[in-house]
């Protein structure tokens, strides 16, 4: 009797419970990325999130092999639950990766802007921002931009849509020539970026400085916070 069991036993194929496949993989992946976020700072766990539709992908071909007659993948009560413990994972790391992308944060942050002075501080920017100026033909704008985290990327545009500045990740001091009069947009995109930035005009007009003075080198602007009173607009021209 036991000789016949085996021998069905040995002709059979081993199935496997529908899920077991998918949860492995998952493991693995998830299991890679912690220890790759240990070793290597610049690495992105946010990319696992991102790749979160890969459970349902290859749940639902474990599920269509598991249709097949005399297939290897068995679908029965526990492989039900497993189905929906991952479904349930997926969806969640789906929404956490949706919020990463497109969510929009502004943290401990103070802003300040006016027709010659476009300028922010903070703690943390994910999303976009943007000020309008008044600028004559002549006219530089001169920025300031520094980043202790993430990225600040800027883009400079007339009201006409012609851009000086195309989605540039900047950082340091930049000096930007206005060929032309007209309204000027500054629109910047924080991507988990620490740090602030400053944007200011200096007008073509303005009075020259004496020339005892002219090779000074010109002072940085600086960051102010929210404890601080805020630029006078007078000050700032």
């Amino acid at each position: 009797m036991e000789t016949t069991e085996q021998a069905v036993q040995t002709i059979l194929p081993r199935q496997r419970r529908v899920g077991t496949f998918t949860l492995g993989i998952v493991l693995v992946a998830a299991g890679g990325g912690m220890l790759a976020s240990m070793f290597w700072p610049g690495f992105q766990p946010e990319w696992l999130l991102k790749a979160s539709p890969c459970i349902l992908i290859l749940l639902g071909i474990e599920t269509l092999l598991s249709a097949r007659d005399g297939g290897r993948v068995k679908y029965d009560w526990l492989g039900m639950f497993l189905c929906f413990i991952l479904t349930g994972a997926a969806l969640c790391m789906y929404c956490a990766a949706w919020w990463v992308v497109n969510g929009h944060s502004l943290r401990d942050a103070s802003r300040w802007a006016n027709e010659h002075l476009y300028e922010m501080s903070y703690d943390r920017f994910d999303g976009a921002d943007s000020h309008t100026m008044r600028l004559e033909a002549g006219d530089t704008l001169q920025c300031q931009i520094y980043t202790y985290y993430g990225r600040l990327e800027v883009e400079i545009s007339d009201e006409d849509g012609n851009t000086l500045c195309e989605g540039n990740a900047l950082e340091g001091n930049h000096t930007i020539e206005i060929p032309r009069t007209g309204d000027y947009t500054i629109l910047v995109w924080g991507r988990r970026a620490s740090g602030g930035f400053a944007f200011v005009r200096a007008s073509a007009d303005a009075a020259l400085p004496p020339e005892d003075d002219a090779a000074d080198p010109a002072p940085e602007i600086e960051p102010y916070s929210e404890i601080e009173s805020a630029p006078s607009e007078e000050g700032s021209r």
